[in-house]
Parts: structure tokens; sequence; C-alpha cells
């Protein structure tokens, strides 16, 4: 399956202090990247370090809003060279981390996890984490305005995965049963 292309504006991104965060800059980049463990927590032990020479501008946001929230230091630079970007045809939701704790905010996330049929096990502590993929846009929104709702903060980042239809399960009283 052929996807569009878009003409983008590329970036450097440099990393230049994880101020204490580098155990959830680390989870990020192995999210994001699929680089194994070891890896990205070498990467973020080696600050200052350029992370991307050429990232394009979509993805320049995403790195863009995770460090922000994470309060780390960097530096986007805009690169003189231009490149092609596919159209990527489903959206990833990925939790960076809570905003406000409260009691009964585990179970909020379980009955999300119900809803939306992804992992229940999942340490609310343990931020970042992915949560679902394969979504389309609507989808991914209406997860992340979900996640907000639980004091958490979320991000919709464009995904490869072919999208996948979801249907919310419904309450019933079979359901319950």
């Amino acid at each position: 399956m052929l996807f569009k292309e878009t003409h983008m504006k590329t970036y450097q991104l440099q990393l230049l202090n994880c101020n204490n965060h580098n155990i959830e800059i680390s989870r990020y980049l192995q999210i994001l990247t699929r680089i194994e463990k070891e890896d990205a927590d070498r990467i973020v032990s080696n600050v200052p370090v350029v992370l991307y020479d050429n990232l394009d501008e979509e993805c320049a946001g995403y790195f863009e809003e995770a460090l922000d929230y994470y309060q780390v230091e960097y530096e986007i630079q805009p690169m003189p060279e231009e490149c092609d970007i596919q159209k990527f045809p489903s959206r990833q939701v990925i939790v960076l981390g809570r905003v406000m704790e409260y009691f009964g905010q585990r179970s909020d996330f379980v009955q999300l996890a119900r809803k939306y049929d992804f992992s229940r096990k999942i340490q609310l502590s343990q931020t970042p984490f992915a949560v679902k993929d394969g979504l389309n846009k609507e989808q991914a929104a209406k997860l992340c305005q979900e996640f907000t709702n639980i004091g958490m903060r979320a991000q919709i980042v464009r995904s490869k995965k072919k999208p996948v239809p979801v249907e919310e399960k419904k309450k019933s009283f079979w359901n319950i049963v």
C-alpha cells in the first residue's frame, strides 16, 4: 500500500540535560524509535548529545511536547535539508505521566483499559508507556481526552501500523454478570 508523501523541513535535536528524568527520556526513546533499553540508556547518560540530525517537523513536535513535559533542556535547530515524509496510516497513544494523582485513579485507568481493550497491568508510576497503536485520528483523540479526564497527560504520535477498528465495549447487564 502506497501512502502520499509530504514535504517537510528538517531539524537537529540536541539533548542538553535530562534534569533527573533519564529513565523517562530513555523509555520515551524506546517507545518512539523502538531501540533497545541499553542503547536508549547510553544515549541519555551521555548528554549533551545530538539525538537527530534530520528530524522531520512533525516528529520534532512530538519530542518537543514530551521534553517540555519532563522539563528537559534541549535545542531544536532548523537544518538546510528538507525531506519527503510518507503519510502514516494510523496513530499511537503514549501516556507521558500523571498531571495529578487521586484516590481511585487506578480503577479509572482499569475501566479505560477494559473500554479500549489495552493492558490493565501497566504501572501508572512507570511512565511514559505506550497504550494503544493502530488507531485512526478520531479514536486516538478520544482516548487521549479520556486520559486527560483521569488526570494523565497523553500524546498522540503517528504510526506505521495498519489501522484496527476499535469498538468501545458498551456497559450492559450481560457484561456485568
